[in-house]
């Protein structure tokens, strides 16, 4: 086996027996989340039953409606576990009240939302492109026609163009989750920081890690497929909570490779002065050199 093999195998041993010894905390916590978005899904078909919109247009605005409000507090939530799980590899067994950590305080619900929001729009920044792009070939497919009419017989190429776009989108978007992979990590340990902060220090951690990770990743499919498909109670009882441990468990064997809380602490824009911390500012030699110019005129007057 290799050795990222040799690593995958412990981060996933260490999982288990944290999930051994808090085993009713985690299913506790991950069938809350669970139930709640299954509650809420079940509010809003009976709704659209009740007031007969299945086939009305304001079906819509209600799926919306409540799709937004299973976001806004699941989230949150997953987030919660996962400070959880991280106080636990830190030898500190917390309550299950502490996955309602980001609930505790209007400020810590709000640096959580903004986080969320900042992570989410970059990735659709980078994807959204290929996906207009992908939506618009079928609508062009006469120009595919006039330009290629010989080809354009035998084959849908527009449709073909279409799945070429998508494809190269969905590439897209697993290079970028990669990068990104590490960043909910970094805010639960150090929420003063940045969102800038955050995204350079992820980038860092997953620098030649991000095989590994993919990997990591795909190592989970077995369960997924299983829980999905044939038994659903699984999410809850076992494929959740374990996935969450050993997301904790493998970013805290590559943070203490990068250096620990050093790595974290260090501050590359800013640090939010409300953590009571100093600004600091990235200056360009030119910058610094006329500031101290100023301040030498000062003192000669």
């Amino acid at each position: 086996m290799s050795v990222s093999g040799e690593r995958r195998k412990y981060f996933k041993s260490e999982a288990k027996s944290l999930l051994k010894y808090n085993y009713f905390k985690q299913i506790f916590m991950t069938g809350i989340v669970v139930l709640l978005t299954f509650g809420l899904n079940a509010i809003k078909i009976n709704i659209i039953k009740l007031l007969e919109l299945e086939y009305s247009f304001f079906s819509m605005p209600v799926n919306m409606f409540f799709d937004l409000l299973v976001i806004f507090l699941t989230l949150p939530l997953y987030t919660g576990i996962i400070y959880v799980n991280l106080k636990l590899f830190e030898g500190e067994n917390i309550s299950i009240g502490g996955m309602f950590y980001y609930f505790s305080s209007a400020a810590n619900l709000i640096e959580c939302y903004k986080f969320i929001t900042a992570i989410a729009a970059r990735i659709i920044a980078f994807v959204a492109p290929f996906l207009i792009l992908g939506a618009l070939f079928p609508q062009i497919k006469d120009l595919f026609e006039f330009f290629i009419p010989a080809r354009a017989e035998e084959t849908d190429i527009a449709m073909l163009c279409a799945c070429v776009v998508y494809i190269t989108a969905f590439f897209v978007c697993i290079i970028i989750f990669m990068k990104y992979f590490a960043a909910l990590f970094i805010f639960v340990k150090n929420p003063c920081l940045s969102v800038k902060d955050i995204i350079q220090k992820s980038a860092k951690m997953m620098k030649k890690r991000r095989f590994e990770t993919l990997k990591l990743v795909l190592s989970f499919t077995f369960w997924i497929l299983i829980s999905h498909y044939l038994a659903g109670f699984l999410y809850v009882f076992f494929t959740l909570p374990y996935i969450m441990l050993v997301y904790a468990s493998f970013l805290s064997f590559v943070l203490s490779e990068k250096g620990g809380e050093e790595f974290l602490n260090a501050a590359y824009d800013y640090i939010k002065p409300e953590c009571g911390e100093i600004k600091i500012i990235k200056l360009k030699r030119g910058k610094i050199f006329n500031k101290f110019k100023k301040i030498i005129k000062v003192r000669k007057k």
